[in-house]
């Protein structure tokens, strides 16, 4: 069984190898092959298709997860296409989410978050993970894309476990 999961891969747009034989790539969407507005193909197709609210795979079953959620919550032109939209109910899609994410997570595993602050701040967004993130950029220059890391302690009997 693959050991890093990407629960909303899109179309793989971060990753070297697009084929990476370790990721287990899913996505809600499934079958999309489309022109872009910039003459680039868009190709969603997943290995699995799967709602990241309910991640179809065992407790701790992963080392690493890559949580790249859509991060637009309005319109519906090509980036919508392109990354995904959150649901209006987004903090309780966020809250879920996180929470299968660190499900699936194996204990000493780590979850890699990427937010873009597009009208959503990170604060608020992070008011919906299972605990704080261990590192990362918390205020990147030049970008709102934000990098954090997350590590799943041991059984402690805290609330990150």
């Amino acid at each position: 069984m693959k050991k890093v999961l990407d629960p909303c891969c899109g179309s793989r747009m971060m990753y070297f190898d697009k084929q990476a034989p370790s990721v287990m790539f899913c996505d809600s969407r499934s079958g999309i092959s489309e022109t872009l507005c910039d003459g680039r193909v868009l190709e969603i197709d997943p290995d699995v298709v799967a709602d990241v609210t309910a991640i179809p795979f065992d407790d701790g079953q992963f080392n690493l997860v890559v949580f790249d959620p859509p991060h637009l919550d309005v319109g519906d032109g090509w980036q919508v296409k392109k990354y995904g939209k959150l649901p209006d109910n987004w903090r309780k899609f966020m809250t879920e989410a996180f929470g299968e994410c660190w499900r699936v997570l194996a204990i000493g595993g780590t979850l890699v978050f990427k937010w873009y602050e597009y009208r959503i701040s990170l604060s608020e967004v992070l008011k919906c993970a299972p605990c704080q993130p261990l590192f990362g950029n918390r205020r990147p220059k030049g970008s709102k894309t934000h990098w954090l890391v997350f590590f799943k302690e041991g059984e402690t009997g805290s609330e990150t476990d």
